[in-house]
């Protein structure tokens, strides 16, 4: 069974979560009914939500959790490794994966989702291996990327090491295609 990272905040406004949370439990469930094994960062928001999806439809969930200061841990993932420090939680996080799905979430989202495109870029994971982020939330990073090839910054072909989708079922149907 070919394993997903899905990177996704702790948690957002009380009046965001009903979308945002159902946004992140739709994906846990459809990958776990596509027999995909659903790995998260193993903590509270939207990542619980992704494993109580996936865990709630019969899925295998993983977790890759980080210690620290008494953090919660999702009951959700049926088996857990848990770091102490980021820099080796995050690189098992994304050297686990066979593709990638980012859902909304803050600086640590945005810190995945840019360290896998650089690693893309560099040729350290491979270029078409799937960063699908779900959500017209990721249009600031869309706009972000095309300021740097406007300037130089970045090859025009970084577009091509990334999917922006609106809903869990587009990532889907990208997962079948590609892996």
């Amino acid at each position: 069974m070919k394993k997903i990272s899905v990177f996704a905040g702790n948690d957002c406004f009380k009046e965001r979560q009903k979308h945002y949370f159902g946004l992140a439990y739709q994906t846990g469930k459809l990958l776990a009914e596509n027999k995909f094994i659903t790995v998260t960062g193993a903590g509270t928001g939207l990542m619980e939500e992704v494993s109580r999806g996936a865990f709630e439809a019969g899925g295998e969930t993983m977790g890759i959790g980080l210690d620290f200061g008494g953090r919660v841990q999702s009951k959700y993932v049926k088996t857990i490794e848990i770091f102490k420090n980021l820099g080796p939680r995050q690189e098992k996080l994304i050297t686990l994966a066979d593709a990638y799905i980012a859902l909304p979430g803050g600086v640590g989202t945005f810190f995945e989702i840019y360290n896998i495109l650089g690693l893309k870029r560099l040729g350290e994971i491979p270029k078409d291996m799937p960063l699908i982020l779900i959500s017209d939330y990721f249009s600031m990073i869309q706009e972000t990327l095309e300021k740097m090839m406007e300037e130089g910054f970045l090859e025009k072909s970084a577009s091509s090491l990334y999917t922006i989708v609106n809903t869990p079922e587009e990532a889907m149907e990208i997962l079948k295609e590609q892996i």
